[in-house]
């Protein structure tokens, strides 16, 4: 008896050694760090809206660079339009960025945030669509634009309206969705619209006679879009890119359309741009060149839904046949007076849809 205890005490023993010697290599493996660029050195903070995750553009755009540069970005996401705003112009975050990304020319000219950049040393200007370069010293560098324009859902809405006194009728009672220009770079970019158009008296004119039409206002351009593809409204003044972006990543879905306002149309244009308190120009100056080649640029299409920057992009199908419009009112609306008037503009604003629709 003792000796089968023996044998069976030895014969544990051997099974329990040819297991741990399986487990350790298994185990070894799975210590070795996952991220080759997480040791990296070199490093850049970059402050941006969430959409540059959400919409995976920084999965499409960050890893081949970090590769290359042998380096690491390191994200501080913000919100929307306003939050990287003022988190750009906070004084206790001078020197603790690099670049910024996301930074709509609304917001930018209304809170003066090319002051906060400077412009690349090395920079081909020529890569770049001339008419979207609304900082001529190149301090924010356009990456992606589109014209504003109404979004319809073409089964419920056939004939769609074209000019905004049409917007107006009461047919498209409670079917509108907006986006906020206290938080929206879309948002303010629209009430920028309105007052190119319309002058500061007309705009508000516009405004209380398409308040009966407007089902919502919305903080992101992308919360705005989800209400219209949900169904939960049947128009949506936006980025004219959208319905061939929708068709694009489906081609089945031919339900949206836009409609281009007679009246004229504004650029909503996004920018990016290297903080004049960072301590790696260099590194940053490699990110922004890689960010405009036509390579990333190709991205900006199918992440963001908007036209490249890099005029030599190539586009796809449903991009080419989206509607011109051939005049712009962003040059409507002198510097001077945007930042004498922009609360004036931002409470009637409030004064107007208060609570009631956001």
């Amino acid at each position: 008896m003792v000796f089968i205890r023996s044998y069976l005490i030895v014969r544990k023993l051997i099974i329990l050694v040819a297991i741990l010697s399986l487990c350790l290599p298994a185990c070894q493996k799975r210590q070795k760090p996952t991220k080759p660029n997480a040791q990296a050195k070199q490093f850049l903070t970059v402050y941006c809206t969430d959409t540059f995750r959400k919409s995976g553009l920084e999965a499409s755009t960050v890893p081949d660079f970090a590769s290359k540069n042998e380096c690491r970005l390191e994200l501080v996401l913000f919100r929307n339009s306003a939050e990287l705003s003022k988190a750009i112009r906070a004084k206790e975050n001078y020197g603790k960025f690099d670049l910024a990304i996301g930074v709509d020319n609304a917001f930018a000219i209304s809170d003066s945030l090319a002051d906060y950049f400077v412009a690349p040393t090395e920079l081909n200007k020529d890569q770049l669509t001339q008419e979207i370069i609304f900082d001529p010293q190149y301090r924010l560098i356009p990456y992606a634009y589109s014209n504003l324009g109404i979004i319809y859902n073409t089964r419920s809405i056939p004939a769609a309206p074209q000019s905004f006194g049409e917007l107006q009728n009461a047919r498209y009672l409670a079917q509108m969705a907006i986006c906020d220009p206290h938080e929206s770079g879309v948002g303010r970019a629209t009430l920028f619209w309105s007052l190119g158009l319309f002058g500061t008296e007309g705009y508000e004119h516009l405004w209380k006679s398409l308040r009966k039409n407007i089902y919502k206002s919305y903080p992101d351009r992308n919360e705005a879009l989800a209400a219209l593809t949900k169904g939960e409204c049947n128009l949506l003044l936006s980025l004219n890119t959208i319905p061939a972006h929708l068709e694009e990543l489906d081609p089945q879905n031919q339900k949206f359309a836009v409609t281009m306002m007679k009246e004229g149309s504004y650029q909503y244009i996004e920018s990016l741009g290297i903080h004049r308190g960072s301590q790696k120009s260099v590194l940053a100056e490699k990110f922004l060149r890689h960010f405009l080649n036509e390579n990333t640029q190709k991205m900006i299409v199918y992440k963001l839904g908007m036209f490249p920057a890099n005029r030599k992009t190539l586009l796809p199908m449903h991009f080419s046949a989206i509607p011109f419009s051939s005049y712009s009112v962003n040059d409507k609306l002198p510097l001077g007076v945007i930042s004498e008037q922009l609360n004036t503009w931002l409470d009637f604003w409030d004064r107007l849809f208060g609570f009631q629709i956001s």
